[in-house]
C-alpha cells in the first residue's frame, strides 16, 4: 500500500485519538493538531471525515492483510494460534472500531461492503486453521452426529475475537489483554482440543506470558 508521509502521519493520529475518545468525538482540528499539521493542509488531504474515514478503513484492510491475513506461513508451519494472537494485537491496535463497530457502518455506509468482505475471510481463516488442527491431530475430528458443528465453533470464535475488547472495557480489564483473549479462545475450544491440542495450547500460553510467543 503506497501512501505519502503526511497522509499516514494523519491516519494514525487519527486512529490514535479515535481510540482514546471516539470516532465521533473528535474534530478535524484535533486530529490536524495532533498530526502537527495546519488544518488547511489536513483539509487538502482530507476534505471531508468521511474521506479520512475510508482512508483508513483501506489501512486497516492493509494491516489486516499484512500482519493477520498474510501469517497464512503459520497455518502451514501448525501455528494456528499465531494468527489468533496478531488479530488480537490488531484489535488492540484499532480497538475504536471494534468498540463501536454498528454506530461506524451506520455513519459511513461505504465501510460496510469491506467490514462484509473482512467477516467472511475471517471465517475461511478460522475454518481453516480448525480443519489444519484436525489433520495434525490437535483437534478432534467433527463429530457425524453433528454435521456443521465446526462451522458454528468458527462463528463463535469469531465472536470472542471481534467483540473482546467491548467485552473488555465492560469487565474493567487493562493489562495482558492480548493473553487473556487468547486464554479465553483456549477455554471456548477447549473441548473440541486432543491430548495433544491442549498440551500446543497450554505451551503457547507460557511462552505468551513469557514474551517469548
Amino acid at each position: 500500500m503506497k501512501i505519502n508521509k503526511t497522509k499516514k502521519k494523519i491516519i494514525l493520529a487519527a486512529v490514535e485519538l479515535f481510540n482514546e475518545s471516539g470516532i465521533h468525538s473528535v474534530r478535524n482540528q484535533d486530529i490536524a493538531e495532533k498530526s502537527g499539521i495546519s488544518l488547511s493542509n489536513f483539509n487538502y488531504h482530507y476534505p471531508t471525515k468521511k474521506d479520512l474515514v475510508l482512508a483508513i478503513f483501506d489501512y486497516m484492510t492493509h494491516v489486516l492483510v499484512e500482519d493477520v491475513y498474510g501469517n497464512r506461513k503459520f497455518i502451514m508451519e501448525g501455528e494456528g494460534l499465531m494468527i489468533t494472537k496478531s488479530f488480537f494485537v490488531f484489535q488492540q491496535q484499532f480497538c475504536f472500531f471494534f468498540l463501536d463497530t454498528p454506530n461506524i457502518i451506520k455513519a459511513f455506509p461505504e465501510t460496510n461492503k469491506v467490514i462484509k468482505e473482512q467477516v467472511d475471510e475471517a471465517f475461511k481463516m478460522i475454518k481453516g486453521v480448525n480443519y489444519l488442527a484436525i489433520g495434525m491431530g490437535y483437534m478432534k475430528p467433527e463429530p457425524p452426529e453433528f454435521p456443521g458443528l465446526y462451522d458454528e465453533l468458527a462463528a463463535h470464535q469469531w465472536r470472542n475475537t471481534h467483540f473482546w475488547i467491548s467485552y473488555a472495557r465492560i469487565k474493567g480489564m487493562e493489562d495482558n489483554l492480548v493473553l487473556k483473549g487468547m486464554e479465553a479462545q483456549f477455554s471456548l475450544i477447549y473441548p473440541y482440543l486432543t491430548e495433544k491440542g491442549i498440551e500446543a495450547n497450554k505451551r503457547f500460553l507460557e511462552k505468551l506470558k513469557n514474551g517469548d510467543a
